[in-house]
């Protein structure tokens, strides 16, 4: 019975505890009343009688029945008492009961089957464990600052917490010394229980999962304060990871003669955004700044700007936007200063929708003021897909490709868009015929990255066909080119 007990048990162990707990008790109850049946009353101390070998033989089957009770009562607490839905985090509580259920096992061992005074073993006991204690006093601290941490709770696996010498992460186990955090850098931070009791620590993951982050851009003042905060809350508008509530911000920090100092202040669904909304945050900033013509404000201690501007710095707001497309990159300057001074402006008011659905744009629209939403409808419900910003562009596929797009484009806030028309690329394709393979590598290239916004493209047309020969010849088709 003993033996089909234990395996039982094990069979269930780590698949359900509820299981688990079943099975130890019908062996436990089988197992009692199989030495009750044979006159073995395990909890009346000096019963046993006869033989040496039958006094041997009910002695050790009274102290398995013990140690039986004891795993009994570590299984129902495993189960039911200590968080039984959640045994990975509580698994220092569970282990200290546990252990505790033992040692009053053992106690009951020595006064019941031996028949001995346990008030001397307790001496004993304390007088050892006055020793051990001062032998192993570093170790006790772990443990004791384990318990307390695992009572208080002021984290739990999962969250992401951070301490005050710099090292934070995701909680990924607590144990009797130490807790392991898994750190941003995918390495496991073991931190003694003793340490992290004593440290400040904040907890990134209550009461919710949302997380506060700031960043800093120091501008010239060519653009005035409030045209620059303007600016950067447009910035912030368009950001793909920044929450919309709370709502964030703009604050000038400092200013001066050289430099007006902008904090910009956002929160993500998640501490591990942190990093990717910051990236892309000054990606923006920076295609923001230049499409304004604003500069960032040089290092303190840095060499002084020349007073002579540079070709970059003489362009008018057409050119500087279109530098910064990487679609037409390999035109030379005067293809491009032609290029822009045919680009036409148009102005939207916020809430104002610029492109429908369906429909095939004649021109690439480039973004110069405000912040654009591309959203598409699905199941009835519009859904948003991308926000656009300064130095942003849509409409590349149906202006080079004839494709239409499969979504509807509208003003967030006021918004400025300057475009450049079918006509206005005509001559350029047919001065360079080569400039269609150009743009149709760009292009492609573009589209496989999933850069352009509402893609039509057929998955099994491009294994069929080369996507970069399939846009060369919509674009000789479209601009009748031979």
């Amino acid at each position: 019975m003993i033996v089909l007990g234990f395996f039982g048990a094990r069979f269930w162990w780590g698949r359900s505890s509820l299981a688990y707990f079943l099975i130890q008790l019908l062996a436990f109850a089988i197992f009692t009343s199989l030495m009750l049946a044979g006159g073995v009353a395990p909890y009346r101390p000096g019963m046993a009688i006869g033989t040496e070998y039958s006094v041997l033989l009910v002695g050790a089957l009274e102290v398995i029945w013990w140690l039986a009770a004891a795993w009994l009562a570590a299984g129902f607490l495993r189960a039911f008492v200590v968080l039984g839905q959640q045994p990975r985090e509580s698994k220092l509580v569970q282990d200290l009961l546990a252990a505790l259920v033992y040692l009053a096992a053992t106690f009951a061992i020595v006064a019941n089957v031996f028949d001995l005074p346990v008030k001397g073993l307790l001496a004993t006991s304390g007088a050892l464990a006055i020793i051990i204690g001062l032998a192993l006093q570093s170790s006790l601290g772990d443990v004791f600052s384990g318990i307390v941490l695992n009572i208080e709770r002021p984290y739990r696996v999962g969250d992401w917490i951070i301490l005050d010498d710099g090292v934070q992460g995701a909680v990924i186990e607590t144990n009797w010394r130490a807790t392991h955090i898994l750190t941003g850098n995918q390495d496991v931070a073991i931190i003694p229980n003793s340490v992290i009791a004593k440290s400040k620590l904040v907890n990134c993951s209550t009461p919710t999962k949302t997380h506060g982050a700031s960043i800093r851009v120091k501008l010239e003042p060519s653009l005035t304060p409030a045209a620059g905060c303007n600016l950067l809350k447009d910035v912030l508008l368009s950001g793909t990871h920044i929450l919309r509530t709370p709502e964030p911000s703009v604050t000038i920090k400092d200013l001066s003669a050289e430099m007006i100092d902008y904090e910009l202040a956002y929160s993500v669904a998640d501490v591990s955004a942190v990093a990717e909304a910051q990236n892309e945050l000054f990606d923006r900033v920076y295609r923001a700044a230049a499409a304004a013509g604003a500069k960032f404000s040089p290092r303190l201690g840095s060499p002084p700007r020349p007073a002579i501007l540079d070709d970059k710095e003489r362009l008018e707001t057409p050119e500087r936007l279109l530098a910064g497309i990487s679609l037409f990159s390999r035109l030379t300057a005067e293809e491009k200063a032609k290029l822009a001074s045919q680009m036409q402006r148009k102005d939207y008011k916020p809430g104002e929708v610029i492109v429908s659905t369906g429909t095939i744009l004649q021109a690439l629209c480039i973004v110069s003021y405000g912040v654009l939403v591309g959203s598409t409808e699905a199941n009835g419900r519009r859904i948003e897909v991308i926000r656009l910003a300064p130095g942003d562009y849509f409409g590349e596929s149906g202006l080079l490709t004839g494709e239409p797009l499969n979504g509807e484009v509208t003003a967030l806030t006021r918004a400025v868009i300057y475009e450049i028309s079918k006509d206005a690329l005509s001559p350029l394709l047919k001065a360079r015929p080569s400039m269609a393979e150009e743009l149709s590598e760009t292009l492609a290239n573009l589209q496989l990255a999933h850069r352009t916004m509402f893609d039509h493209r057929d998955s099994q047309e491009q294994h069929e066909e080369r996507l970069a020969d399939r846009v060369a010849a919509n674009i000789r088709r479209l601009f009748s080119l031979h």
